[in-house]
């Protein structure tokens, strides 16, 4: 089974069935699934009794069920919403305009063909509602309220990462489910939208597609594809282009020299990772790494401070979500040595209970990973693996522990002879003189595999290092006057950004519909101009903005500001 995966969250209508209780062959896919130790999550637009209607069992087949397009949890027989109703008023206003609906614990369920008369009405009370299609069906929520949101609240109550979690879907609605998490499937009868976000594509229909899909990939272990969404850029190229790895399934090794900045470009990633919101563990031998506990949701262990004990890190890891640095700098080698012995095994049994952490960034690797340590069998066929040193031959020759990326740091000087003669016997690299000296912030970027690819490259800037930019505004919180509150026709979405990191992130998630509302209002360049105090960049926004409002190009601007925002302070 996929180690790297932890939850599946599942569409219900066109997605799990098409039609009714599911089949057989569909629900003994799901008990299989679950047996093997996946969490199952039904994301559903319809009201819970109407569920249960047709699918009075659906409660022993999923963890939890999330209803009325995320409005609703319904765990151990109880449905809790998550928000107010969309208003009662509006019932008698679509009754006096014959307008069939259905209410649930939160929204309106109504027909599409009514969506003129619904949306006058909901006008006319100035509610903050929004109105979702899904095929035929029209649902009127409370702004903010999205499939995804519902998936995150759900899980989070199972102590799940969306970056574990695969979701599957096949209508408009689905789009913000799919967003919200790693990897987003499609299946075969799903809408153009949907095919064209996905990152994988069923072939098979609904819930033949799912049974497969669960079987043939997830039960299988077979490798599932890395998603187009989730990638950190590291710097730029010589021609100016970005240079991005893609954000998970992978593993890297960074190797060079004394002095020449690979512990720089090792935290640059991290920090990226971290931006994104995965969960990142780094053991530090010589304190490096420590000022990244200076960013959001990064505590810093160790260093002058009591470490923590070994079998406590991955409790703290699942309690926060977040990332940790343990800096080892105050024990001797030898203590060093058993203490990263042992974190890396509670490291490594924690992720098969949990997912967590995604990442382990192991600095001076040739200790723990050399020939003679346990490490490099115990992570044998893992993802999420990043070694640090100055000398890859010293690292154990396991046919299990594949690098995907090579990060070389050569310096003025070039690589040792050593590690260059490491590196064409394990990996291949060849002709070496490719891997030549460097200048300084420099470093080669190698895709290993049968034909090794190497480019070179400007190392990106660390965030923590430009307090200007960076801290002040990327990663520091701004007042709640200055926020940045992200709006559709219909009003508020809930989602609020108070510094560039989490704008950035909301951009990436958003509905095309609030790019479409703030692009006509010239609110992205505006807050960008006066909050952020960005001229520069306010005025890329305010060009882009023009140009989506000629020719409607929306995702267009989505990808133009945050790849605006990426050169301006991320490389």
């Amino acid at each position: 089974m996929s180690s790297y995966f932890k939850a599946i969250a599942i569409d219900f209508d066109g997605t799990l069935t098409e039609g009714g209780r599911p089949e057989a062959r569909v629900l003994a896919s799901l008990a299989e699934a679950r047996d093997a130790g996946m969490a199952l999550l039904l994301v559903t637009g319809r009201v819970v009794s109407d569920l249960l209607h047709v699918f009075p069992d659906a409660e022993l087949w999923f963890d939890v069920i999330v209803a009325e397009n995320g409005a609703v949890i319904r765990r151990d027989g109880v449905s809790h919403p998550l928000t107010t109703p969309v208003p009662l008023e509006l019932d008698a206003l679509l009754v006096d305009r014959s307008v069939y609906f259905q209410r649930g614990q939160v929204l309106l369920s109504c027909n599409i063909e009514d969506e003129i008369l619904v949306l006058e009405q909901v006008r006319r009370l100035e509610a903050d509602c929004q109105l979702i299609r899904n095929r035929g069906a029209l649902m009127v929520l409370p702004s903010g309220v999205s499939k995804g949101t519902g998936l995150l609240e759900a899980l989070e109550g199972l102590g799940i990462s969306y970056h574990s979690t695969i979701g599957i879907g096949d209508a408009e609605n689905d789009l913000a489910l799919l967003r919200h998490c790693e990897l987003a499937v499609a299946v075969g009868n799903a809408v153009d939208s949907v095919k064209r976000e996905a990152d994988f594509v069923l072939t098979a229909n609904a819930g033949v597609a799912v049974a497969d899909f669960l079987r043939d990939r997830i039960l299988a272990g077979t490798l599932l594809p890395v998603s187009r969404r989730w990638q950190v850029t590291l710097g730029r190229s010589d021609s100016g282009s970005r240079v991005r790895m893609p954000a998970s399934q992978v593993n890297v090794l960074f190797a060079g020299g004394s002095g020449v900045g690979k512990s720089y470009a090792a935290g640059l990633l991290a920090e990226r990772l971290i931006e994104l919101d995965y969960a990142v563990c780094i053991l530090d031998p010589e304190g490096d790494h420590a000022p990244l506990g200076h960013l959001h949701q990064v505590s810093a262990l160790g260093g002058s401070g009591p470490l923590p004990p070994v079998g406590s890190v991955p409790h703290l890891l699942r309690q926060q979500l977040g990332s940790l640095v343990v800096d080892l700098s105050s024990l001797g080698e030898e203590k060093q040595a058993g203490y990263a012995a042992e974190l890396l095994q509670a490291l490594h049994d924690g992720r098969s209970q949990t997912g967590l952490p995604h990442w382990i960034i192991v600095d001076e690797a040739q200790v723990p990973f050399g020939d003679e340590g346990a490490a490099c069998r115990m992570f044998q066929g893992q993802k999420g693996l990043c070694l640090v040193t100055y000398d890859p031959a010293r690292l154990c020759r396991s046919s299990g522990l594949d690098f995907d990326f090579l990060i070389a740091i050569p310096g003025e000087n070039g690589l040792h002879p050593a590690a260059l003669e490491g590196m064409r016997e394990q990996w291949g690299i060849d002709p070496l003189d490719r891997l030549a000296a460097l200048g300084e912030e420099q470093a080669w970027l190698v895709r290993l595999g049968d034909s090794p690819r190497a480019e070179s490259f400007k190392l990106g800037r660390r965030f923590i290092q430009h307090v200007r930019h960076w801290h002040k505004y990327a990663d520091a919180h701004l007042p709640p006057g200055s926020m940045f509150e992200f709006r559709n026709y219909f009003g508020s979405t809930g989602a609020r950004a108070d510094n560039l990191a989490t704008f950035r992130r909301e951009l990436l998630l958003c509905d095309s519909t609030v790019l479409e509302h703030h692009a006509a209002h010239n609110d992205f360049s505006n807050w960008l101009a006066h909050a952020i105090h960005d001229e520069t960049l306010a005025s890329t926004a305010r060009d882009l903005e023009g140009q989506s409002q000629t020719d409607g190009a929306f995702e267009g601007l989505r990808h133009a500001l945050v790849e605006a925002i990426e050169i301006r302070y991320l490389a």
